[in-house]
């Protein structure tokens, strides 16, 4: 392999734009779709999310409207929390499936780092969501038992 031509393969690594030189022989259409999938699937786990945030509010409203106060009945409010949270780590998961496809057709050093603290944050809150909403179940079950 001939000095220009490594040159040439190493350009994509340390800057220019993310479809230049990419992996695995992909070309800019290929790059170009499977950005825009990425793109709706980050879509798709914002719509959970924000979906999950009206069926919490709806069941916490419900719950006021039939005269259940909150500070009567946590179990409401343990239940919607528990709901949104189901809804939250859904939501994270399609984004973090988003992150691993711009993992594969970036090619800059900075975004690779970026992306991946990104997914490293996410992955964490998901963690720790994940416990909350198993300790708030199990507490429910404790008091229906």
């Amino acid at each position: 392999m001939s000095a220009e031509e490594q040159s040439h393969i190493m350009d994509g690594m340390t800057g220019g734009t993310s479809l230049e030189h990419l992996p695995f022989g992909l070309d800019e259409p290929v790059a170009h779709a499977l950005e825009g999938l990425a793109i709706c699937i980050d879509l798709i786990g914002v719509a959970l999310i924000l979906f999950g945030f009206f069926v919490a509010l709806f069941r916490l409203l419900a719950g006021l409207r039939h005269g259940i106060g909150l500070t009567k009945n946590l179990s409401n409010l343990s239940a919607a929390r528990t709901i949104l949270g189901t809804y939250i780590l859904t939501g994270l998961e399609f984004m973090i499936a988003s992150d691993i496809i711009h993992t594969v057709i970036t090619r800059e050093l900075t975004d690779l780092i970026f992306v991946g603290l990104l997914v490293l944050i996410r992955t964490a809150i998901s963690f720790f969501l994940g416990r909350e909403i198993l300790e708030i179940q199990h507490a429910q079950d404790k008091q229906h038992a």
